[in-house]
């Protein structure tokens, strides 16, 4: 690939998941945008990384905020064309249907008789993950109130106007 680079379309905040998935199709000028759909496990991180490699270019990588080392998506911009998974957390449906977008669904290759687990026992550990994700969710609203606490202290201890003078100095260096 010739320029490669990582970013986030979404993050994990004190306030739950929030992304921009949604405006991938408005803020680029694609031709085609895939949207992947088919729930965890079925292989979307990867098709979206060969998808990538194999048409190669200047290439923006989406990065996974639950897995920074999975992709969520790909903007390819010498194509025009982009990549994104589709499902939950940044669930995405098409703006423009038949003009667009093209929904791909990857579990219509899920070989069910290959599931070797029970619905329950399914929706016991997709609970627990939810479940661990709303600690997470809580634990990140304790550091924000922290984090609000520690700038209190030290924002009333600062002289801005100071500040402001050296932030239009260094800009006067680079104009």
């Amino acid at each position: 690939m010739q320029n490669t680079r990582k970013i986030f379309l979404g993050s994990n905040t004190p306030d739950g998941f929030v992304g921009w998935f949604d405006q991938i199709v408005d803020n680029y000028n694609l031709k085609r945008l895939y949207i992947l759909k088919g729930g965890s496990g079925v292989g979307k991180s990867t098709f979206i990384k060969k998808f990538a490699c194999a048409l190669g270019g200047d290439t923006t990588f989406i990065m996974c905020s639950a897995d920074p080392t999975s992709f969520d998506g790909a903007i390819l911009h010498d194509h025009g064309v982009a990549i994104i998974d589709g499902t939950f957390p940044h669930i995405t449906d098409p703006k423009y249907p038949g003009m667009v977008e093209e929904i791909i669904d990857l579990a219509q290759f899920l070989e069910r008789s290959k599931i070797k687990i029970s619905r329950s026992r399914l929706q016991n550990i997709m609970a627990r993950r939810r479940n661990h994700f709303q600690r997470a969710f809580a634990e990140l609203e304790k550091a924000r109130f922290l984090h609000h606490q520690v700038e209190g202290i030290f924002s009333s201890a600062m002289y801005f106007d100071g500040v402001e003078k050296l932030l239009n100095e260094t800009i006067k260096k680079h104009k």
